[in-house]
Formats: structure tokens, sequence, C-alpha cells
């Protein structure tokens, strides 16, 4: 699948080795030496590639193609060594069905490649000394360091401070976006990012990392592609999955840039058992609201034990939302953690900010815990009430959308069981209202559409 060599391609070869009557399609990239770059006339490049990992990293990621896009069969060669003019650096080829599943693996195979395997690049110049590249393993054909890449902030900031911090940023969507962004932009060193969801066009309009040639992908994996491209001087970490508490561990920070309550609410009380300081925020049309909830500064139930119910609230799909709202908010998000990790406190910690970006009218209220709140007491419990397909097990799927509310006010059983309804929402409401009579019942996350 993934090999490497010291010798020029020979493409008929590859192309041959991929050949298979049941496919429609094959999708061929080739990166060949060119003779310039950045000014300067290059005369030939050099490889150095680290074989034992690059061939089992490469394998991987041609594994992970495999399993992610609807193939035949898929191939990569990387060179080593001295290369002219016009040879083949890398060649990557993969057959489908049809031609959209061979382009968009082709294309996540190279971008892969580029970030994680361990290849060094020398640039022989027509005139100048040879140089090595720095480039993220061959990626961004740039010659700078670090040093140079926080220039302009060096002396507002530690750097070293936002280095060595780690944060969890969960959504990717519209806070996400603009929040993750200026992150990575500002050197956070570490940022793993958790969204289980893939690009659709009317994400775009507001989630800038995307555009439309990406729709169908997931939005954790491109988020960490783009973020890598920004800054090749940090480590990022895509987890496409929803919010797990398990998933927080180790971090200094965790951001909430999520859009519905029942994840805000499990976000805010793993946070809070765990003592991680939390930054949230929402949007509502052109309002907003921020806050950052520390240990022992109070918490979000000290305003409501209970989550709204999301059915009821709504969302952006139900009243609309700007680009401009969730990119403001988003970004103070942004903003307050970077103060945070610098100084250990930060406004939003203090006070509760709530703005109207249509009347540039802002409000503060001071945050306080409520006497009496159990939550502050370290006396709450994690009480799951959804779980993912892979957690259904041994207990019973109840398909619950034909089902009437009559059906489910009569409905007895002693198993245990898993709701499911079409997006999730009544099967959450339903299994809330059996583990009050005494069944054993979760809700299905995602619904019916999350078995496709």
């Amino acid at each position: 699948m993934f090999s490497i060599s010291s010798s020029p391609l020979d493409q008929n070869q590859l192309h041959s080795d991929l050949s298979n009557d049941k496919a429609g399609a094959i999708v061929v990239f080739e990166g060949w030496v060119r003779d310039h770059n950045e000014g300067k006339k290059v005369s030939s490049l050099e490889y150095q590639v680290y074989a034992e990992l690059a061939l089992k990293e490469g394998t991987q990621i041609l594994t992970e193609a495999l399993e992610r896009f609807n193939l035949h069969d898929i191939l990569c060669v990387h060179r080593e060594g001295h290369l002219k003019l016009g040879e083949i650096a890398i060649w990557v080829g993969a057959t489908a069905s049809h031609r959209d599943e061979a382009f968009k693996a082709t294309r996540y195979v190279i971008d892969e490649i580029k970030h994680r395997l361990p290849v060094w690049k020398k640039e022989h110049y027509v005139g100048h000394k040879p140089e090595w590249v720095f480039c993220r393993h061959h990626h961004h054909h740039v010659h700078f360091n670090e040093t140079d890449y926080y220039q302009k902030q060096n002396k507002l900031v530690d750097q070293n401070k936002l280095k060595s911090a780690k944060i969890l940023v969960v959504g990717a969507g519209g806070l996400g976006c603009p929040a993750l962004v200026n992150l990575a932009s500002a050197g956070i060193g570490h940022i793993t990012i958790v969204d289980p969801d893939k690009i659709s066009i009317s994400n775009i309009h507001r989630q800038f990392l995307y555009a439309p040639n990406l729709v169908g992908e997931q939005k954790a994996v491109v988020t960490k592609n783009r973020l890598m491209e920004l800054n090749p001087f940090i480590e990022i970490s895509a987890i496409v999955d929803y919010f797990r508490p398990e998933q927080v561990r180790n971090f200094d920070l965790v951001l909430d840039c999520t859009d519905n309550m029942a994840t805000k609410y499990l976000i805010h009380d793993t946070c809070l058992i765990k003592k991680i300081p939390l930054i949230s925020s929402g949007v509502y049309k052109f309002e907003g609201n921020l806050r950052t909830f520390l240990p022992e500064k109070g918490c979000l139930r000290c305003f409501g034990n209970i989550p709204s119910d999301d059915a009821l609230l709504g969302n952006c799909n139900d009243f609309g939302v700007l680009g401009t709202t969730t990119s403001i908010l988003g970004s103070m998000q942004a903003s307050e953690a970077i103060t945070y990790l610098l100084t250990g406190e930060n406004e939003s910690s203090k006070y509760t900010f709530l703005f109207d970006l249509k009347l540039l009218t802002p409000m503060k209220v001071k945050n306080s815990a409520r006497v009496g709140c159990l939550s502050c007491a370290d006396l709450l419990e994690l009480k799951l009430d959804e779980l993912e397909v892979d957690q259904v097990g041994e207990r019973e799927l109840l398909d619950i959308r034909q089902m009437t509310d009559e059906d489910l006010i009569n409905f007895k059983t002693d198993k245990k069981i898993v709701l499911c309804c079409h997006r999730g929402h009544r099967s959450k409401k339903v299994a809330n209202q059996f583990r009050a009579k005494g069944i054993e019942a979760f809700s299905l996350r995602g619904g019916a559409e999350n078995l496709s």
C-alpha cells in the first residue's frame, strides 16, 4: 500500500498495480520537483526519510482512507534521496466505483502525509547554498523559525505559558471556528478538538474554516488540518465523536462551543467534578453570552438545576444565526482563554457578559454561588441519559417513532432498553420518564440518523 523508493517512479507500473475492472474511476496525484521556490531557482531536491516510522505512519494513513472512503484500492510511494527537476517526489493513486470518493481519498492522503510523515527536504539552488526547508514535513515552503512567527505578540504575552498549555475545544462550528483560529495562531501548544459532525453547505456562511468543496468531510479532521497549516509549531488532535466525560483529562482549560443545552450541562458538570476551568458561550439571534466557570466560584446549576429542553428552546435552525455574531463570541472565548492561561483569572470568571450586537449594548452580571447548591458542594454525580451506537451492547433497542404517547405511558418492561426516535430529542425525554418509573432506559444519541 505505502512504500518508499530511492529510484525514479514508474508511472505505468503504478497505474497497472491499481488496475481493477470493477473500478469506474482512478484519481492520481503526482508531486513534481519544480525549478523555483520563493524567488530562488531550484536545481534539485534532496529528501531524507525516517523509513521505519514513515512506513508505519504511511500505511496507517492509507488504512484510514480505505475506512473513510468507498474505495477499491489505494497506493502511495514517496521518494527519498536526490531528485532531479521534473522527477516525481510523491505519487498517490486511488480507484473507486465513482470519481468523487477517489478525489476525496487522494486529497485526504496527500494532506495527511504532508503533516504526519517524518520527511525532511533540502533544496539545492542555482547560485546559492543548499538549505533544509522548514516545512512541517515538507508541506509549508517557508524559511522561518518559531520566534519569527510570534514576533508581534511577544511584547504582550509569555509565549512559553501558551506553548505549554493544553486546551480541549468541544464543537468546531460557528463558535468553535473563530475560537480555534485565534487559539492556534496565538500559539496554544496542545489543542484537542471534539466534534461528531460533517460539514454541510449551510454551515459555511459562519464556519469560515470550511468551503463548499469540503461538504461531507468531518469537521474535526478538516479543522485540524487547517490549523496545522496556520501554525506548524503546535500540536492538534481531532476526535470525531460526541462529547464524552472521559475525553476530559489533563487539560488546563475547556471551551464549550456547542449549541444545545444538554451537551452544555454535561460539559459543565464534567469540568465541575474534575475541577477544570470552563469557558462557555451561547448565541441567540443577535445576542450572545459568555462566562468562565472556575472551581468554587459558582456553577451553572446555581441558576437552574435541570437543563432546559432543547426542543422548547430551539436552535439556529429555528431562529437563524449570523456569522458576525458567532465570530465575535467565539473570538471572545479565545481572548478570555488566553488571559486566563497567562494570569490565572479573567473578567468572565467574575461576571457573566450578555451582549446585544444589534444595538451594541453590553451588560454584565456578577457571578456568585447559590447558598446550598449541591453541585458546588461536590455532591454532583454525572448521570448519562444517552448512549452511542457502540455502547448499546446487549440492551434492547426500542424504536418509538411509531409509538403514541399513550403507548409509551402504558409501556412496561424489566429489560434494559435504549430508545430510538428520529433525531434523539423525543427518546431522551421519554427515557427520563421511564427511569422515573424504574425502567433502566437510555436514549440513542443522534437518533435513527445515527444508525445509518
